[in-house]
Order: structure tokens, then sequence, then C-alpha cells
């Protein structure tokens, strides 16, 4: 069932969260609407988002917002109320089209449940323990190039380059054709909302053609994966099982478009961010520099916090329900705020101070807990980990110019971080 709820100019007041213009303010400008959200409107309703996928007629369905980390939770807690079955992005699309992008994640109970089980046997402690000794020997190998070098774009030298290496050695692509296909096809996949990458297609061709590509590569190694397994996630991804059910292969490809977009989104602009934040911040950068392997794991806590790289989920009612003394129908869309809830004054002191040494750290940056909790959660951090701590150690001094930042609702990106360092010295 489809609920279109009155349509309004704004958000609240001069604050408008469907508004590409909204997007393109400074994160400063944005964050201090948040603040006037939580503070006097902590779920408003808003007009049909100003969307690159689908036009005007298509996309007709309003939001609420949920802008306080309590309420981001209890609704993360409670998926048999807020369904993820419609889709976790602004848009609805056809339930076809839904599974092939989103994966599990935009599935409930019991098939989500089901899903997921299989890739945790995917992710059992030996695989994990493969992953993070391939994941630290990137990290070390791409600072080994660039270290040298004394400037560069950090965005496209490294925080483009890394989750990349990883995430072909991840599933075990062949260098060639097929790696350069699917690679590329992973960074396409949420660049809808950038007119340097769409060019003359639309947006949903941008994702639709990123989507077919990544699809080719699983249907072309999962038969071979299944006949003689390696030591990649591709094998175990193919041949693992849960209550004596195996994923099929259109499964294992949205699985791997789903991999693609967290591994673009999540690693690649919180790894340019953090760069970010440290030359903001030089007496952070300098804790962080006395202290790599002592204070690593805060440091990588506080990026994940401020630099929230995917600025929301979305969810859709299955049953009417109050919140904060709110009336939201079912059949309504309801949209999880983190960049939101990683700032609620309520939850954190001095919310927009950058403090590595802050402690407890509660974000919701891989989510509000649940049974949609990030999977990938901890290879995340591992990368940051790894990443920050080759760095900072190496070159400790580097430095970002001003960024330039993605413009779009979903992802939280910097394209362009050009940086200085003083070169390292041939070791």
């Amino acid at each position: 069932m489809t609920i279109t709820a009155p349509a309004s100019i704004s958000t609240h007041g001069e604050i408008d969260l469907s508004a590409r213009s909204f997007w393109a303010k400074s994160a400063a400008e944005r964050d201090a609407a948040f603040v006037v959200l939580r503070r006097e409107n902590p779920v408003p309703w808003s007009r049909p988002v100003e969307s690159e996928l689908l036009p005007p007629e298509l996309n007709t369905r309003g939001f609420w917002s949920l802008t306080k980390q309590e309420d981001i939770r209890a609704a993360s807690r409670n998926p048999a109320v807020f369904s993820s079955a419609d889709g976790v992005i602004m848009e609805s699309f056809a339930p076809e089209m839904t599974e092939l992008v989103q994966s599990f994640i935009a599935m409930d109970a019991p098939r989500h449940t089901q899903l997921r089980g299989i890739t945790m046997d995917a992710f059992k402690p030996k695989n994990m323990r493969t992953l993070e000794g391939w994941i630290r020997g990137h990290a070390r190998d791409l600072v080994d190039e660039v270290a040298g070098r004394g400037e560069g774009d950090f965005a496209v030298l490294v925080s483009k380059v890394l989750p990349a290496r990883i995430f072909s050695s991840m599933f075990g692509l062949p260098p060639g054709e097929m790696n350069d296909r699917t690679v590329d096809a992973c960074q396409r996949l949420l660049a809808y909302t950038d007119p340097e990458t769409c060019g003359d297609k639309s947006g949903l061709e941008i994702l639709a053609d990123a989507m077919t590509d990544i699809h080719l590569t699983a249907a072309e190694m999962i038969p071979e994966r299944r006949e003689n397994p390696r030591e990649d996630l591709m094998s175990w991804l193919a041949n693992a099982e849960f209550d004596g059910e195996k994923m099929t292969d259109d499964e294992i490809g949205a699985f791997l478009v789903m991999v693609g977009v967290a591994a673009n989104d999540t690693t690649r602009h919180a790894s340019a961010q953090a760069i970010h934040f440290f030359s903001q911040h030089p007496d952070q950068r300098q804790l962080l520099v006395d202290d790599v392997p002592g204070r690593i794991d805060g440091a990588v806590e506080e990026v994940l916090r401020c630099s929230h790289p995917l600025n929301h989920m979305r969810r859709t009612l299955t049953e009417d329900v109050v919140v904060r003394g709110q009336q939201m129908l079912a059949g309504e869309n309801v949209v999880l705020w983190y960049c939101s809830g990683n700032r609620d004054e309520e939850v954190f002191d001095d919310p927009f101070r950058f403090d590595i040494e802050r402690s407890p750290n509660p974000h919701v940056t891989f989510g509000g807990g649940g049974p949609h909790y990030c999977l990938g959660a901890a290879l995340a951090r591992t990368t940051l980990k790894s990443l920050l701590s080759e760095v900072y150690t190496r070159i400790p001094d580097i430095h970002a110019s001003e960024p330039d930042f993605l413009i779009g609702n979903f992802s939280n990106g910097i394209k362009r971080l050009p940086a200085t360092w003083t070169p390292e010295k041939p070791r």
C-alpha cells in the first residue's frame, strides 16, 4: 500500500531536506539545520525528494525523518514495524530492481535472516583473519607507492584505490578486463549524483549499467568457484550454507553490488574525511602521531562518527506508529538520519568537537543496531585502522587543502582532496 501524505513546501521553516540545494550546502550549514530540527521538530514531514533516479511522476512519496539518536536506535531494533523490504534509499523501485541493487539489506525476516546467516558462514573467523591480512598488506603497499611523492590528491591516489584493491583481492577477481570492469562499476554505483560522472546519461542509467556489469562478473565467476573453490570471498559465498540453504547466483550478484557500495562509500570517503579532519585539527593529529598504536582505535571511531559516510537509510512503516507525539501511518516512508544522530546533543558532549579521545563514542555510522547492523563494520574499521596507522606513522605531517565534496543526500563523500607532506625517504 502506498500512502501519500500532504505535500509541504519545506521540511521545517527554511529547511528543506528534499531539495538538492540543501545537500549542496556546506557540512556546517547542514549540521546547523539538523540542530534546529532536533530541538524544534525532531520528527518532521518532507515532500518527495528531488531525485536523480526517478522522474517526478514516479517519485510521489514524501517521508518522515528521525533526527534523534534514541529514535533511530529504536526504529532500527524494530524491523517488524520499520521495514526494509521496500528499499533503503529514498526512491522506491520495483521489488526485482530493489533486490538486485540492495541485496538483503532491503529484506526482512525470514529471507533476510537466511541470507545474513549464509554470509556469516562465509565470514567465519578463519576467513576474516585472511581478509584482515590482505587489508593490512594493501594499506602498506599503497602508502609505499605514494609516500615519496610529497604531494598529490589523496582522494584519488589513496582513498579511491585502496577499497578497489581490497575488493578485487577479497573476491578473487583475476587481473585484466573483468577486474577493471568490475572495479569501475563499483565506483559508478552511487555516482549518479555527480554530473561529472553522469555526462549525458541519467542517474538511473548510470546505476543500471553499473549493476549489470557487476552481476555479469558474478555470473562468470560463480560456476567456476563452485567447482573449484579458492581462498576468496566469492568461493566462500558460492559454497556457504545456513540451515541447508545456499545463495542463488542472483543473490550473490546482489551481494557483490552491496559490497561494492560499502567499499566505495564507507571506507573510501571515511579515509579522505579523516585526512581532512586531521588537517583541520592539528592538535588531534599530533595526539595521534605521538601514540599511533595507543590512539588509533579512538581515532577511527571519531572519524566514523564525524564523517558518517552514509547520511541515512530509509524504512517503510508496516503499521501506524507514534514517535514523539507525531502520528505516522502504515505505508509511509521514514528516513533514519545517521548524520543527525551522530551529532545528537543528548548523546555526545560538545558533539561538533573532533576528539579522538572521546569515550564513550556510541555513534550510529553503521546503523542503530538490530538485524540490519552493518555486516562489514569490522572490515571497515580494519581498513581505516590499517591505512591511518601507515599514514600517520610514515607521513605524519600530511596536510590537505579544501576538499571538493560530492553533492547528494545519501553519500557524504569527497571527490578531490589535494594534500602535501614531507616525502618519505626510500627505505
